[in-house]
């Protein structure tokens, strides 16, 4: 015998954006700021004691605001990721629901991403200042007032980010830390003729070893948070199933995209673990893996989103050619290097994560609208054998 569960106005992946929740929401982020702000003047006051520093340089205010930072966003992440899955009354309350070995890994994979993001800031923002600023060092008070408005800030984006987070924001979180996290790489990275050989080499000591760290730490983060996203996107899901199994028709097989979009982030985290220079072979087959996965999902497309807008099939193949063409122009066509190759598959998988994710995004919008004059529309819920019972708004 299933319970009925009467869930909010939205869908569980939803976050319930209504003015007492946002205003309140709102007033525990400035609170979080506020707190980090004083513990970064505590901070700035036993770092920088009666001395000169530079605002980049091994030992700067650029450092310790980047450590800050990272600490701040992340602690700050952690508070409102508990906010937002609190078993009662939270939005996100489905991520509870699961193997505890899940939410860990959400949670792990979001804190993390908030922290880098953050650092990664901070240290770019540093950094550019010295280089307008040539020689410029900065006495106590002004070190411990940048501190304080970094950590300020750092706070104030990583509990305002998670406590709001969603499918959406997820990806542009992902999307923004392997930017970030790779350009950086590049950037340190000690050979400039790296790119000479693979894109991979980013990840090798040959690079530099704050290349190696960079990179590595950015990729394995990023295959965490895919399966985050993984999980996000198909909860997402399931009330387009529910919608499509209320009216008779076929509900498509969301556990395709889900798995193949884990084993995807699994290969992420295999191919930064084992890099190039410890076992080729491995690492190889972690790319292959990868690259299989997503075809596969792109030419299953039909299986697991049934009823979706032609334009979504119709990206999906073009994508397929496209790589191929990008093949093709490696071998045997020889236009560009491997570098280039695996460029190019990497804008390709995130050009469509966000054209999917954008799809599926308005296609439960539209179900939302659809009921809002109708009566509760009942679905299952994944992460328990409890049946959904989702209100209109």
């Amino acid at each position: 015998m299933r319970n009925i569960e009467l869930e909010p106005q939205m869908s569980p992946a939803r976050i319930d954006r209504t003015p007492k929740s946002a205003a309140g929401l709102e007033s525990r982020a400035i609170w979080v700021s506020i707190a980090f702000a004083a513990l970064a003047v505590v901070t700035g006051l036993l770092t920088f004691p009666g001395k000169l520093t530079p605002l980049s340089a091994d030992y700067s205010v650029g450092t310790i605001a980047g450590i800050t930072a990272g600490i701040a966003a992340g602690i700050s992440a952690l508070l409102g990721l508990i906010i937002a899955t609190s078993p009662q009354q939270g939005s996100l309350r489905w991520m509870r629901r699961r193997v505890w070995g899940w939410w860990i890994i959400d949670f792990t994979g979001l804190i993390i991403t908030h922290g880098a993001i953050a650092t990664l800031a901070s240290l770019s923002m540093f950094r550019l200042f010295q280089q307008a600023f040539q020689g410029l060092v900065v006495d106590p008070i002004a070190a411990t007032v940048m501190l304080c408005v970094v950590g300020a800030a750092a706070a104030y984006f990583g509990f305002s980010s998670a406590s709001r987070i969603s499918t959406t924001s997820i990806s542009t979180l992902l999307a923004l830390f392997m930017g970030a996290g790779v350009l950086a790489s590049m950037l340190l990275a000690e050979n400039p003729y790296w790119w000479h050989r693979f894109f991979s080499e980013l990840g090798t000591l040959q690079a530099g070893v704050l290349s190696f760290w960079t990179f590595n730490t950015t990729i394995t983060v990023s295959g965490i948070v895919l399966i985050t996203l993984a999980n996000f996107i198909t909860q997402d899901l399931y009330t387009w199933r529910a919608h499509r199994q209320r009216h008779g028709k076929r509900p498509g097989f969301v556990r395709m995209l889900k798995i193949g979009m884990i084993v995807m982030g699994i290969c992420m985290i295999g191919l930064s673990v084992v890099s190039i220079h410890v076992h080729d072979p491995i690492h190889t087959s972690f790319v292959q893996i990868l690259a299989v996965t997503f075809v596969i999902l792109l030419l299953s497309a039909p299986i697991w989103l049934p009823g979706a807008p032609a334009a979504m099939y119709v990206i999906s193949y073009l994508i397929l050619g496209f790589g191929a063409l990008a093949v093709a122009l490696w071998q045997p066509f020889g236009y560009y290097n491997l570098t280039a190759l695996e460029l190019a598959f990497a804008g390709l998988i995130f050009a469509w994560l966000v054209v999917l994710i954008r799809t599926v995004d308005g296609m439960v919008v539209d179900i939302v609208l659809q009921q809002s004059n109708v009566q509760p529309e009942v679905g299952l819920d994944e992460h328990s054998d409890t049946t959904v019972a989702k209100a209109a708004p």
